[in-house]
Parts: structure tokens; sequence; C-alpha cells
């Protein structure tokens, strides 16, 4: 699940980014508004992060992001300029949720294999970037279509957010029996064996 949600964000991050120069008026201008409003979307999420618990204001900043292109199709043809602070909304509420996954991800696995959930989901989202051009080719057949579909996926992985475990004010999981306590969609009774393991830990010691 966290690599589906790496590389469904990835897919509309770097696909809004891409189709910038497709956009009515000015080419620079929008590529240049594109790149502005990744600012305050970072210093959004970073204030976000602080307070909120990560489901739910990744939850929520993807169904900002898929809502708003969802919203496209329905702006009449002449109304470019609302159909392009759409689009920059969209950007907004994706690149907040992109930049919050490196520290939900990295909250949520135990620190044995820490660095390799970072890397294996940040690998997922590189595979998103390489499939995104093609959504951006959709809109040789529709002006919209690429906005439908990315609105689509957006909201459909804002919904699977929602079924992760929270992360937010617990201890860091330091091995993968403390990552299965954290709080999430599946409860589940502790075995006799993993008390007796926290009653009587082992110490391991490590010699190089």
């Amino acid at each position: 699940m966290s690599l589906l949600l790496w590389m469904l964000t990835s897919v509309g991050y770097f696909a809004l980014s891409l189709n910038a120069p497709n956009l009515h008026g000015d080419a620079y201008l929008n590529c240049f508004l594109s790149a502005l409003i990744e600012v305050p979307a970072y210093i959004t999420a970073w204030l976000l992060l602080r307070t909120l618990p990560r489901r739910y204001i990744i939850a929520g900043v993807l169904f900002l992001g898929g809502g708003v292109l969802l919203l496209i199709q329905f702006v009449p043809a002449d109304y470019n300029f609302l159909s392009i602070g759409l689009v920059m909304l969209g950007k907004f509420g994706i690149t907040s949720a992109f930049s919050m996954l490196y520290v939900f991800t990295a909250e949520l696995y135990p620190t044995l294999v820490r660095n390799m959930a970072v890397g294996v989901t940040s690998m997922a989202s590189r595979v998103g970037s390489i499939i995104a051009p093609y959504f951006v080719y959709l809109g040789a057949y529709n002006r919209v279509l690429p906005y439908i579909v990315m609105g689509s996926l957006t909201v459909f992985i804002g919904i699977i957010t929602l079924f992760f475990p929270e992360s937010f004010g617990m201890t860091l999981p330091e091995t993968l029996e403390q990552m299965q306590k954290v709080k999430g969609f599946r409860f589940r009774k502790k075995p006799r064996d993993s008390v007796e393991k926290e009653e009587n830990p082992k110490v391991l010691i490590t010699s190089f």
C-alpha cells in the first residue's frame, strides 16, 4: 500500500508539472506559477505535520488536490484563468502530500528497515514519474481527460491513506514487533511469546 501511495502521488505531482506548458496563456508564466505554488505547499505541510495526525492531513490535501482537478471538467472553455487556478490549487495539495510522505514513511517503519522502506517507496515514486508523461498525452484526445484521470486516482489514494496506521505522537518503532503494535485498521491480540519477550528482553551486542 505504501508503494501505491507513493507511486500515484508521484504521478499527480509530475503530470501536473509536465502539463504546465500546455495550459492556456504564456507557457513560461504557467511554469513559473507551477513552481511558485510549491513554496506555500511545503510551508503548509511543515505546519500541519507539527500539530495534526498524519493520516488525516495527507488524506485531506489529497482530497483537496484530487477534488479540484475533477472540477476542471465543469469549467467553461472561456474561463481559462479559473482552470489555471484550479490546476495550481491541485498542484498545491498534491505537493503538500508528496512532501509529507517522507515524514510519514520514516515514522511508520522500524529502525531496522527504515532506510530500506524509504528507499523502496521512493523508487516506487520514480516509477510514477516515468508513467506521468503518458497521462499528459491523454490531453490529445480530450482537454480535461488528464485531470479526470489524475483527480480520480488522487481521491482514490486519499481514501487508501485513511487505512494506514497512525504514527503521530507515537514512539518510533525499533523492531518489527513494535511496528505491529501501532494502531491501525487491524487489531490483533498480542501473542504470549511477544509478552514474554517484553518481560525478558534480549540484549543484542554487535562487535566490529
